[in-house]
């Protein structure tokens, strides 16, 4: 014959123990990012991006920025359009 388990108690009768509290795991170190800074607007250089980022030939454009904006004169029309009228729209 197989010999017989201890029968099982109840969850309100195990004695009370006094354990440590367990530490929290260690969270996986992700590696770091490689991170170009990103040109302010400070009225010295253009902002506009040029290329692909994350290829090595991404830059930004060089051109003075105009006054209060981060893009030159060329990307500011560009970037900045007028709202048409939504009756020029209506066909």
């Amino acid at each position: 014959r197989a010999p017989m388990a201890p029968p099982m108690r109840r969850l309100e009768e195990r004695p009370a123990t006094a354990a440590a509290p367990r530490p929290a795991p260690a969270a996986p170190q992700a590696p770091a990012a490689v991170v170009r800074p990103f040109p302010r607007a400070t009225g010295r250089s253009c902002c506009w991006p040029i290329g692909e980022p994350g290829t090595s030939g991404f830059r930004f454009c060089t051109e003075g920025a105009m006054a209060g904006k981060p893009y030159c004169a060329e990307h500011a029309a560009l970037a900045y359009v007028k709202v048409r009228d939504r009756r020029e729209d209506a066909a």
